[in-house]
C-alpha cells in the first residue's frame, strides 16, 4: 500500500491496514465495521466518514491490489530479452508478497469465493490484460526465443509459485522452522523459482 500523503490519506491508510488483517481471516461476510473499526483504534461513527460500508473498504483493497499485479505484469513486454523479462516478473511477485502478505491473502479469498465483488469490466480487464502478455510469450516463442509452451499455464505457474509465498507463508515459517521470514528467505525464493522456471522455458538463468 502506497504511503498516505495527508491526513485523510494516513487514516484512510490506517483502516485500510486493519481491514485487511481481518478480511484476511474472516472474509468479508465474518467482519463487520464495528471490528474494523476497533481494529483500527477508531470510534465506530468516525469510520464512516472514510468508508461507508465495508464493502467499500474491501472494494478498495482489491481495487489497489489489482493496480499492483498490473504493474508488475509491466516486465513483459516484447523488446526485452526473455530470460531479464521473467526473471524481473517473478522478481516483482515475491516482492509483493514480501510487502504486501495480507492483501495477497485477501484476493485469494476473493478468488476462492468466484470473485463476486469484481465487476463484469474488471474479469474482462484481467482477462485482456493475461492474453496481452501470452501473445508476448508467443512472439518470443515464434522468434525462437523460448520454448513453446501454453503461456496461460506458465502464468498460472508463476501466479501461483510466487503467491505462495505470501498466501501459505505461515505454512512457510512452519516448514522451515522460523518465526518470520527474511530478506534472504524471500531472495532464495526467487532464485529457486526463476531458476526452475527458466530451465522449463529453454532458457539460461
Amino acid at each position: 500500500m502506497a504511503r498516505a500523503s495527508n491526513p485523510r490519506d494516513q487514516k484512510e491508510a490506517q483502516i485500510l491496514r486493519a481491514a485487511e488483517k481481518l478480511l484476511a481471516t474472516r472474509g468479508l461476510h465474518g467482519t463487520r465495521m464495528e471490528d474494523i473499526a476497533r481494529a483500527a483504534k477508531l470510534p465506530r461513527p468516525n469510520l464512516y466518514y472514510y468508508f461507508s460500508s465495508k464493502r467499500q473498504i474491501y472494494r478498495r483493497i482489491i481495487t489497489q491490489l489489482r493496480a499492483d499485479w498490473v504493474r508488475a505484469f509491466e516486465q513483459i513486454v516484447p523488446d526485452r530479452e526473455p530470460a531479464e523479462a521473467i526473471r524481473d516478473y517473478i522478481r516483482a511477485k515475491i516482492e509483493y508478497s514480501k510487502r504486501h502478505p495480507v492483501a495477497s491473502k485477501v484476493f485469494a479469498k476473493e478468488v476462492i469465493r468466484g470473485s463476486d465483488m469484481l465487476t463484469r469490466e474488471e474479469h474482462e480487464s484481467i482477462r485482456s490484460l493475461t492474453e496481452e502478455k501470452c501473445a508476448v510469450l508467443r512472439q518470443w516463442m515464434d522468434e525462437g526465443k523460448m520454448d513453446r509452451l501454453d503461456p496461460r499455464h506458465f502464468f498460472f505457474l508463476v501466479w501461483g509459485a510466487t503467491q505462495y509465498y505470501a498466501d501459505f507463508e505461515q505454512q512457510i515459517r512452519s516448514i522451515l522452522g522460523v518465526r518470520r521470514l527474511t530478506a534472504a528467505h524471500f531472495e532464495d525464493g526467487v532464485d529457486t523459482v526463476t531458476g526452475i522456471v527458466l530451465k522449463g522455458c529453454g532458457l539460461k538463468s
